[in-house]
């Protein structure tokens, strides 16, 4: 009898089991409910990085195959935008074509969306892509013809470097070619220009040419009397003198006093900077009476100015040893462009090697080519001071 019973028992009990192992009630079967994308370490690409049109990457952890992007602008405007490609730790996707401004990203995975912590960065530009600028110098007023996609009719190109007066730009409308755009050179422009394309209120820098420049050359306010290899940096002269014949460089000093300057090319500009900071500072701590109201040669160089039409040429300097010596080299041609520079010694902006104090060098342009550059007294010669300018 118990061994009866006990064959009965142990089928319904492995049935039992069995029934509530698989769920035999259908009604507690079990559907997976969709959450939203759970996304970490998210990093957006720099503002810098994003040109419409083009593909932008999102950096961060969690992302899937199946992950729909949206845009939504400052508006709360939602745009769906195409994913290009999607691994576990980036997304990629198409920038639209006209976006511009601030953004917040949505990712949306199996209708739930997520809201990206921070902020989707596009800067307004034109969005010219596949640019390629002429490799030559273009001469002055010359044609300048521009590979690229994405020009349109109205664009505007503008034209500005450092040495042009404050403010001032050239807009150049563009025609647009098979190949690009090509605009022409107004008259006015010289040197390593940076180009940037203007579309309504978007703007994008899409690099420099060269116009190149000669000895010579009238412009900036002044005539060139010396350029670089390249023909594209250079030097142009004041048309005379400034102040009286007879000027001093300052006063004798001690030597750490000096103002520290160079005689090379390309040290006129902050040679000339430091020798007017020193000057003042000197001045104010000693008040000199013989130097009060007086403008020093330096001094003199900042203050010129030069009106050229509707331009101002404000940048001028006391030339360095080496820059004024290229000076004299040309002053035969210089005086037939109309440069008015009397007989006479002329200041440099460098001081005796040494940080000596008491002395700075002089060039003499009562020479006709030799060339005599020596040192001499900073108060006790007055001589002659003429600005330059640098591009």
């Amino acid at each position: 009898m118990k061994t009866s019973l006990k064959k009965l028992f142990i089928p319904l009990l492995s049935g039992l089991i069995a029934c509530n192992f698989y769920s035999c009630d259908s009604d507690n079967e079990h559907t997976a409910i969709p959450i939203a994308p759970i996304l970490k370490e998210i990093k957006f690409p720099s503002e810098n990085d994003i040109t419409p049109g083009q593909v932008a990457q999102i950096n961060g952890l969690g992302f899937a195959k199946e992950d729909v992007l949206y845009l939504n602008d400052e508006t709360n405007k939602k745009e769906k935008v195409e994913v290009t490609e999607v691994t576990d730790s980036y997304l990629k996707f198409i920038v639209p074509l006209e976006a511009g401004g601030n953004y917040s990203v949505i990712i949306e995975r199996a209708g739930k969306q997520t809201i990206l912590n921070g902020t989707f960065k596009v800067p307004f530009v034109v969005p010219i892509i596949d640019v390629v600028l002429p490799s030559n110098n273009i001469p002055a007023k010359g044609k300048v013809e521009i590979r690229g996609k994405g020009f349109e009719d109205g664009d505007i190109a503008t034209l500005y470097a450092s040495f042009y007066p404050e403010g001032v730009e050239y807009n150049i409308p563009l025609a647009l070619n098979d190949e690009g755009a090509e605009f022409t050179l107004p008259e006015g422009l010289y040197g390593v220009n940076s180009i940037m394309i203007i579309r309504g209120e978007r703007k994008s820098n899409i690099g420099t040419i060269t116009i190149e420049t000669n000895v010579g050359d009238k412009l900036g306010g002044g005539i060139v009397f010396w350029v670089d290899a390249a023909k594209a940096h250079g030097y142009i002269v004041n048309m005379s003198n400034v102040g009286t014949p007879t000027e001093k460089f300052g006063p004798e000093v001690d030597p750490s006093d000096a103002a520290g300057t160079s005689q090379s090319i390309g040290s006129g500009y902050a040679n000339t900077q430091n020798i007017v900071k020193k000057f003042n500072t000197l001045q104010s701590a000693n008040n000199w009476p013989e130097w009060q109201g007086v403008k020093i040669a330096a001094q003199l160089c900042l203050d010129n100015r030069v009106n050229d039409g509707d331009f101002a040429y404000t940048d001028w300097f006391l030339p360095s040893r080496e820059e004024l010596i290229e000076v004299f080299k040309v002053k035969s041609m210089l005086a037939e462009k109309g440069v008015n520079i009397p007989a006479n010694n002329y200041w440099t902006s460098s001081e005796a090697d040494g940080n000596t104090g008491w002395a700075a060098y002089y060039v003499n342009f009562y020479e006709e080519t030799n060339i005599i550059s020596e040192l001499c007294s900073k108060s006790g010669w007055t001589i002659g001071v003429l600005p330059i300018r640098a591009y």
